[in-house]
């Protein structure tokens, strides 16, 4: 079996604070600092290659990623560093099977439209989204998802880091159906560790459960199948889920985090980084501080369809009442772009939204990086610091904010 870095991955650890850590990953020709969030975003939507393969929002937000003319041509790329999509994107508009082909024939980056883009391309399974249906859904097709399905359009997609196709818990899941869940994923990693016995990028475990006991009882009936030491020689990083029916919940996710990192230290998987599934972009700040390296997000798309213009991680405002030229993004210091986001010279609300998602995206990667900074320096002040001052000031969130600087930084004093 090749080794991670033989396939040009590497996980460096370049600084901690208190629980937190900074680090670098690198994926083949692509490399990305940690912490880091991985912006979600449906590359296939419907449409065809003119319309940059369509999705309304969406495909401002692609047409950004490329520089395309339309937008005025700004470089974005800085934002762009690691993108995450999903095998289950391509249930969301009602293709044809001519149409799921011609999305397939060619890698992502491998395309010419997708070319300026460089950063890590990483494939989600869509595992929480086919728990209601183990099919892939067309207008004229039916396609049955299973481990092996999902990891050939994974690589047909040319992602750089992919996860096993795993059964999602759900809070109201008795131990029963847990421990059935955790058995149908451990028959899927098994399938998984020899259907990518030749994937060149990183691999990621699927771990459930929302404490230790729940993870430690995962683990075990996942091993009671596959060798930990096959496990160990595999995966290259974690991907934490089941969290998206508790992503309110701050008590949970805090729990989970924490849990998850003291069983990645005693199950032997301490040196791998920790990707947060679907975990929305306000709690990003205290996850990191607990010790997760990544994080995926669609909160600045869904936050511009419901109007909402982003002016931290924590705040957004009504777009009918922004200043844009009190913003210096891109995206605002942009005549045409800001003019759209005004409503003028727009004929589909999507080419309004469209700019308001990629100035929230670029909100949220520069606070993100904020936070990375902080951790660099090695040390607990100055994100306890920003923690006060960002995350705190909050008061549906002060207690946790205090909870977690406390817990994970060595506290105030």
């Amino acid at each position: 079996m090749q080794s991670a870095k033989s396939r040009g991955v590497d996980y460096e650890l370049t600084a901690t604070a208190g629980d937190a850590r900074a680090g670098r990953l690198t994926v083949g020709d692509a490399t990305l600092d940690t912490p880091t969030l991985f912006p979600v975003l449906n590359f296939y939507a419907g449409g065809m290659e003119r319309s940059v393969f369509g999705g309304g929002v969406h495909r401002t937000v692609k047409e950004c990623l490329i520089g395309a003319d339309r937008i005025g041509g700004t470089d974005y790329s800085d934002y762009f560093d690691g993108v995450m999509t999903s095998v289950s994107s391509l249930t969301d508009y009602n293709i044809t099977r001519e149409r799921l082909e011609s999305y397939l024939s060619t890698p992502i980056k491998e395309r010419e439209i997708f070319s300026p883009f460089s950063g890590v391309l990483f494939v989600d399974s869509g595992g929480f989204k086919f728990l209601d249906s183990d099919e892939l859904d067309g207008s004229d097709f039916e396609l049955e998802i299973d481990q092996a399905t999902v990891y050939s359009i994974q690589r047909k997609m040319g992602a750089d880091v992919i996860v096993n196709l795993d059964h999602p818990i759900a809070p109201d899941d008795d131990h029963g159906t847990r421990i059935e869940k955790a058995r149908k994923t451990a028959a899927n990693v098994d399938e998984f560790v020899g259907l990518s016995a030749g994937f060149e990028g990183a691999r990621y475990l699927t771990l459930h459960g929302y404490n230790y006991s729940m993870m430690d009882a995962f683990l075990d009936e996942l091993t009671d199948v596959v060798p930990l030491e096959t496990l160990h020689a595999t995966f290259d990083g974690v991907a934490l889920g089941s969290l998206v029916p508790k992503k309110d919940n701050r008590d949970a996710l805090i729990t989970a985090v924490t849990d998850c990192r003291q069983i990645m230290r005693d199950w032997g998987f301490d040196d791998c980084p920790l990707h947060v599934l679907g975990i929305s972009s306000r709690s990003i700040p205290l996850l990191a501080a607990l010790g997760a390296d990544s994080f995926d997000s669609m909160t600045h798309i869904y936050n511009a369809i419901n109007g909402k213009y982003s002016t931290s991680l924590m705040d957004s405002k009504p777009l009918d009442e922004v200043d844009f030229s009190a913003c210096d993004c891109p995206v605002c210091t942009n005549e045409l772009l800001a003019g759209w986001m005004r409503g003028e010279d727009v004929e589909y609300q999507k080419d309004k939204l469209g700019p308001v998602a990629m100035h929230n995206l670029i909100i949220h990667m520069r606070e993100v990086r904020e936070i990375r900074q902080c951790i660099q320096t090695g040390e607990t002040a100055p994100l306890i610091e920003y923690i006060e001052s960002n995350v705190a000031r909050d008061k549906r969130i002060r207690r946790y904010a205090h909870q977690v600087v406390n817990d994970a930084l060595g506290g105030y004093f």
